[in-house]
């Protein structure tokens, strides 16, 4: 079954028989173009490998010191700024920190929830005994 016509009277035939099991809505998305059909190997799909996030540019324990004796959320706030980490950076740092931020948090947002799983955390605590 070499001849192109067999070929492809053959793939026809199974992808009408794929297309035959599948809900309305689905064969409604295809034919109107919303969805389509993709060729894809029979191992499956290639997965890229992930990206590593550039090293930060000080050590993680030394970035902890610091917000550890910083006395204000803004000078924390400061600190992380200054350290012109990018957005894949700062993701590390909260890892590295156990804070959990969400998958789209902005690196402002990022930054908030550091300084306040670090910093924030130990004055409020500061705050709380010292009544």
């Amino acid at each position: 079954m070499t001849d192109p016509a067999d070929l492809a009277h053959e793939v026809l035939l199974r992808v009408a028989a794929f297309v035959k099991t599948l809900p309305a809505d689905q064969l409604a998305d295809l034919a109107s173009g919303a969805a389509k059909l993709e060729l894809v190997p029979k191992g499956g799909r290639q997965v890229r490998p992930a990206k590593a996030a550039p090293a930060l540019s000080r050590p993680v324990s030394e970035i902890e010191s610091m917000l550890s004796e910083l006395t204000t959320r803004q000078a924390a706030t400061q600190y992380l700024n200054d350290l012109k980490l990018t957005v894949p950076q700062t993701r590390e740092l909260a890892k590295a920190l156990n804070v959990a931020v969400p998958s789209r948090a902005t690196k402002p947002a990022i930054t908030t929830a550091i300084v306040d799983a670090t910093t924030g955390r130990r004055l409020d605590s500061a705050a709380l005994s010292a009544r």
